[in-house]
């Protein structure tokens, strides 16, 4: 009879130690799955966190790639500004070259002609010269006769008539030619068809130079 309580008594002391240590694994778990929920929460909140970050870098990159296409789209716009530009430019540097280059091959053609009508004139002037120096050379000899013939005269006919003579005044750069008075007397005066053929080359020869320098002038050759 005795027994039996004992048995009891020690069934319910396991049990009641049975449930102590259920007890405790109860809080044990209680507290783990605090833990748990604590860093579920702390999970919780760090992928809401990583979302927004996630979400404002999506919205960074956006506004960049936006930002970009337009910053591309304009420099595209730009540099096709800037190749039409470079075309125009070529293009008119092209119908420059080839305007200048016709204007220089007229300014040569008519320096060409300049040059070949100044050489005329060079040579004009050498014969005109030359024919200078031949025509007063002859009309120094035929003075001289003249002078000597006037002298025998004026013994002859001493009185019938008296002959008068023009004081002349000699020159080296202007040659002398006579001339028969009304009343046969003589006359001595430069020669002015010579001097007016000179006068007329120079004239001329001016004409030339001037009209050179006027085109070169007028292409940029020597302002």
């Amino acid at each position: 009879m005795q027994k039996l309580p004992r048995e009891r008594l020690a069934q319910i002391e396991r049990a009641e130690r049975h449930i102590e240590s259920l007890q405790r694994e109860k809080r044990d778990l209680d507290d783990e799955l605090e833990r748990i929920r604590v860093s579920e929460m702390g999970a919780h909140s760090k992928v809401a966190l990583l979302e927004a970050r996630v979400e404002e870098r999506e919205k960074e990159i956006e506004s960049l790639l936006k930002s970009n296409n337009e910053q591309r789209t304009s420099t595209v716009h730009i540099l096709q500004g800037l190749l039409d530009s470079e075309r125009a430019a070529h293009a008119d540097a092209n119908n420059r070259a080839d305007s200048l280059s016709l204007q220089l091959q007229a300014a040569q053609a008519k320096l060409d002609s300049l040059q070949q009508e100044l050489t005329s004139v060079h040579l004009n002037e050498t014969a005109l010269d030359i024919k200078l120096k031949t025509a007063s050379h002859g009309k120094c000899s035929r003075v001289d006769d003249y002078e000597m013939g006037m002298d025998s005269v004026q013994d002859m006919e001493m009185s019938d008539r008296s002959v008068r003579v023009n004081k002349r005044s000699r020159s080296n750069t202007s040659p002398l030619k006579h001339t028969q008075a009304e009343d046969g007397g003589s006359v001595f005066k430069g020669d002015e068809d010579t001097r007016s053929q000179q006068t007329n080359s120079e004239d001329y020869r001016k004409f030339t130079v001037t009209k050179i320098k006027q085109e070169l002038t007028k292409y940029n050759f020597g302002a």
